[in-house]
């Protein structure tokens, strides 16, 4: 993995244990961490579980060329969350981490290169050579806020990450590893006392924040549909 993504995941466990330490009942799968100080740092099991899907179709994204480009993007999650308000509060929250074990955007272009059209030019009229491109990830900051008490429960959330790519996207003198961002509402829909069908539309946006040479952002409007695991504490 690379280093960004390994500081990223250390400094995800900090942030969860930073807020699943707050009071709650004990419990024997609680585990407890030692601080260099001697101190003691409860981290608690995440209350909620989950896995989804998500998609995009014809994404329009700006080339090299100046003329616009269209993707596909995928991408399948494993959500770890921990909820505080409770699920009978009409407004509540929870802090996720969401593991992506795969995305693929495709039609992301490469070019013929030529003495004309090289990779640090800007090759107007170059015809651009489509390819699928794969990447795993990880989106170690998650903030949600449920609302209403019921069986149906109306969620917005923004979450911050980033991508490894097999290839530079997207362009050749863009990167591999690129930051995302995305935010919007999830409908919340209770099955049986733990299980939840969630279905969303999430803004989502990828760039390299300025790493590479080029920076041309991504951005797809995806659909998201799974399902949410409750444990028993989460649901008092």
């Amino acid at each position: 993995m690379p280093r960004i993504l390994t500081s990223i995941a250390v400094a995800t466990l900090a942030i969860a244990g930073k807020f699943s330490s707050a009071p709650a009942q004990t419990t024997t799968h609680t585990s407890s961490v030692d601080a260099d100080s001697g101190g003691g740092l409860a981290v608690h099991p995440p209350s909620v579980y989950g896995a989804w899907i998500a998609g995009a179709r014809h994404s329009q994204f700006h080339t090299r060329t100046g003329a616009p480009g269209y993707r596909n993007f995928y991408l399948t999650s494993v959500r770890f969350a921990w909820s505080f308000g409770g699920d009978q509060r009409p407004v509540s929250g929870s802090y996720f981490i969401d593991v992506i074990p795969a995305a693929v955007s495709t039609d992301m272009p490469d070019y013929h290169w030529t003495s004309h059209c090289r990779p640090e030019t800007l090759c107007p009229g170059a015809t651009p050579i489509p390819h699928s491109v794969y990447a795993f990830g990880l989106t170690p900051i998650g903030w949600a806020v449920g609302f209403g008490r019921g069986p149906a429960r109306l969620t917005i959330e923004a979450s911050g990450g980033g991508l490894w790519f097999t290839r530079r996207i997207p362009d050749p003198v863009a990167t591999r590893f690129n930051f995302t961002a995305s935010a919007g509402p999830t409908l919340e829909l209770r099955v049986t006392q733990s299980q939840t069908l969630r279905v969303g539309y999430l803004w989502h946006h990828t760039s390299n924040g300025g790493t590479g040479k080029v920076n041309p952002g991504l951005n797809s409007g995806i659909l998201a549909a799974g399902l949410l695991w409750r444990s028993a504490a989460s649901r008092h």
